[in-house]
C-alpha cells in the first residue's frame, strides 16, 4: 500500500541509512548528504523540460563525485527535426554542486565548449547556458528565468531490501512558466508564461547495480487546463510510494501500478499504458516524419517524441480525454 507521508523527514538517519519509503506532495524529505559516508558515490541529477507549442529543450546536468555529464537536446516540433549535445567528463576537480535548496546554490560550468549557469532564487530558477557549434551544426544561446508557480509536486523515496545505504529519491515539479529565449542557429523562440510548460525532474540516487529506466513525460494544456504526466519504471521498493502519477492545474493525482506493453528494442513503435481499476487508459505514438523517428540518443539516453491519445478517469475529476498531445519517452541506465 502506498505511504503518504505529511511530516518532514531527514533521508539519511544517524547511520547515513534509508530506513523508510513513501511519498508526498511537497517536499519534506530532506536531502541532508553531509550524513551519507560515501558522498562521492551518490548520483545527482537535475533535469528541465521548457517547450512551447513550437519547440521543446532538454537539460540535464548529472554529478557522481567527481564526473559529470551536461545533456542537452532541442526539438523543433513544427519542422520535425532533432538536435543534441552533450559533454561527459570523468574528472573535474572542485567540481560545482548542484543547488542542494529550492531557492539558493547554483551550478556552473564552462569549457571551450559550453557555459552554463543554473541558478536557484527565491524568484525561481535562471538558466544560462552558450553551446558552441552545438551538435555539430550551429550555437545553441539560452537565457531564461523558470518562474516559481503555487502547486504541489510528487516526492518519493524508495529504499533497497537488500542495503539500507542504497535508495532512489525524485522529484518531479510542473509548476514553473518560462520567460526568456531559446536561440538556435540564429533563429529565437521566445517563451513567456502564456505559452509555456516546464518540468522539473530532480533525483538523487545510489543504487546496487545498474538498471534500465523508462519514463513516459507529458506537458502541455488539455481541456482548458495545463495537465502534466510522469509514469516510470521501478527502481528500489517503491510499494509505499510509486512516482506515477498526474498533475491538473498543478495539483498532484497519484496513479497506482500500470501495466505497460511495448518493446524497448522498436522505438518506433506504439506503447499502452493501462490501469483498469483506476480507469487509465493512454497509448503514446512515436512520431515519424518522412520515414524518420523523432527520436535521438544523447550519451546513454534514447529520447523518443510523440503524441499521447487516451483518456484517464478519476473520481474527483471525472474523464480527462487526450487527443493527440505532445509527449515523449526517455529511455536510460541508472
Amino acid at each position: 500500500m502506498q505511504q503518504k507521508i505529511v511530516g518532514v523527514k531527514k533521508l539519511f538517519d544517524e547511520n547515513g541509512e534509508v530506513t523508510f519509503g513513501g511519498w508526498s506532495k511537497s517536499p519534506l524529505f530532506e536531502y541532508n548528504k553531509e550524513q551519507y559516508q560515501a558522498p562521492n558515490k551518490l548520483c545527482e541529477k537535475d533535469c528541465y523540460y521548457i517547450s512551447n507549442n513550437d519547440v521543446g529543450l532538454y537539460i540535464a546536468v548529472e554529478t557522481k563525485g567527481i564526473e559529470l555529464v551536461i545533456k542537452i537536446i532541442f526539438v523543433n516540433y513544427k519542422e520535425g527535426r532533432v538536435a543534441r549535445d552533450y559533454i561527459s567528463k570523468k574528472f573535474i576537480l572542485n567540481l560545482s554542486n548542484l543547488p542542494e535548496a529550492g531557492n539558493s546554490g547554483e551550478f556552473a560550468y564552462t569549457d571551450k565548449k559550453i557555459a552554463i549557469t543554473l541558478t536557484n532564487t527565491v524568484e525561481g530558477r535562471y538558466i544560462k547556458c552558450d553551446f558552441i557549434d552545438f551538435a555539430n551544426y550551429k550555437n545553441l544561446y539560452v537565457k531564461l528565468l523558470i518562474k516559481k508557480l503555487p502547486g504541489e509536486s510528487m516526492n518519493i523515496v524508495a529504499p533497497f531490501e537488500s542495503s539500507k545505504k542504497n535508495f532512489f529519491f525524485k522529484r518531479f515539479v510542473t509548476k514553473f512558466t518560462a520567460n526568456g529565449l531559446i536561440s538556435f542557429g540564429g533563429t529565437e523562440y521566445r517563451f513567456d508564461e502564456e505559452n509555456s510548460y516546464v518540468y522539473f525532474d530532480w533525483s538523487r540516487f545510489c543504487l546496487p547495480r545498474k538498471r534500465m529506466y523508462q519514463m513516459l513525460n507529458g506537458i502541455f494544456e488539455a481541456n482548458n487546463h495545463r495537465f502534466a504526466i510522469n509514469l516510470a519504471s521501478r527502481v528500489g521498493d517503491n510499494r509505499k510510494g510509486s512516482e506515477n502519477c498526474f498533475f491538473l492545474d498543478n495539483k498532484l493525482y497519484k496513479i497506482g501500478k500500470v501495466k505497460v506493453q511495448g518493446n524497448d528494442s522498436r522505438y518506433d513503435k506504439n506503447w499502452e499504458f493501462r490501469n483498469e481499476s483506476e480507469g487509465i487508459f493512454i497509448t503514446f505514438t512515436p512520431t515519424v516524419n518522412y520515414g524518420e523517428l523523432l527520436s535521438c540518443k544523447c550519451e546513454k539516453d534514447i529520447v523518443v517524441f510523440g503524441r499521447l491519445n487516451g483518456h484517464i478517469t478519476n473520481s474527483q475529476l471525472g474523464m480527462i480525454e487526450l487527443e493527440n498531445k505532445p509527449a515523449h519517452m526517455i529511455f536510460t541506465t541508472l
